[in-house]
């Protein structure tokens, strides 16, 4: 008798429970959700024949991506007067798929209840392009330039922009931050007036993408880099990371390398076991490091 009484009283507060945890997953997802922008009016540069945005392939992977954009996600607290911190995260996947690039392979959820803005970079992959490391990096630098362009509008301040990847998508930020450009000043398209300089990257695992590190020339005013890679990772061998902090320590550019024992190429996914997991309280950290920018 005792037991069915209490049964039903366990039973209604199960209940609430799970609606009060429907209620709050409709909130994150009302509050995370994106806006779809192209980064060209018009075709990109070397667009192939018949490309398109691409789609997911059922896994949570996009594939054949031939026209890039952008997924801008803004947090609903107002940003401070001089505008708040912007990520433009660049998933991984190879340069032939985009990881989880809805919500930014758990960015948002991460960074935006810190009042981030958080802009998931839909770069091209291959297929359908034909060069896409360039390609790739032509998304890049477009991002760069078109969040800074959009900085007032959406409440971003244009000297806090930085550039976050894992595996492939360090390798673009990478490529990015070697390869900028300071803006055309007499170009007719208001976006390319601006810099394609990140404040800063985040390079996660970074995948050298068949190439060394050479291909990626660190000069004195390249963008501070915070890197990160596991000891155990068999994909983007950590010794490329040491590499790239080399270059950083060589130019006399800013960089912090912090590198795990294990965790193998998903050492610093979101959320993830072991320190690699851990990463963006160690990020948070490094951030007001650097000149003009803070964490808040």
């Amino acid at each position: 008798m005792a037991t069915s009484t209490l049964f039903p009283r366990h039973a209604r507060t199960l209940l609430i429970f799970l609606m009060n945890c429907l209620a709050v997953t409709a909130a994150v997802a009302q509050t995370h959700k994106a806006v779809e922008f192209n980064l060209w009016a018009n075709n990109p540069p070397g667009m192939v024949a018949g490309a398109t945005p691409g789609a997911d392939d059922g896994t949570g992977r996009y594939r054949n991506v031939g026209i890039p954009g952008l997924l801008v996600y803004l947090p609903a607290t107002p940003p401070p007067a001089n505008g708040r911190l912007a990520l433009i995260v660049c998933p991984g996947g190879g340069y032939t798929h985009l990881t989880r690039l809805v919500g930014g392979d758990g960015s948002v959820d991460a960074f935006a209840p810190k009042g981030v803005a958080v802009i998931v970079l839909k770069y091209r992959t291959q297929p359908p392009s034909a060069s896409v490391d360039a390609d790739a990096l032509a998304d890049g630098r477009r991002a760069v330039e078109f969040v800074r362009n959009h900085a007032k509008e959406w409440g971003i301040d244009p000297h806090r922009i930085g550039m976050l990847g894992w595996s492939a998508g360090a390798n673009l930020a990478l490529n990015l931050a070697s390869h900028f450009d300071g803006g055309d000043a007499a170009a007719a398209d208001p976006v390319e007036r601006e810099s394609s300089r990140p404040d800063f990257v985040v390079l996660l695992s970074p995948w050298p993408s068949r190439h060394t590190v050479a291909d990626y020339p660190i000069a004195k005013d390249a963008p501070p880099a915070f890197i990160a890679s596991a000891k155990d990772d068999k994909t983007a061998p950590v010794t490329f990371a040491e590499a790239v902090g080399a270059s950083y320590t060589k130019a006399g550019a800013k960089a912090s390398l912090w590198i795990v024992d294990t965790g193998g190429h998903g050492a610093f996914t979101i959320g993830a076991p072991g320190d690699g997991g851990k990463w963006i309280a160690r990020f948070w950290a490094w951030l007001p490091g650097i000149e003009g920018t803070t964490g808040q």
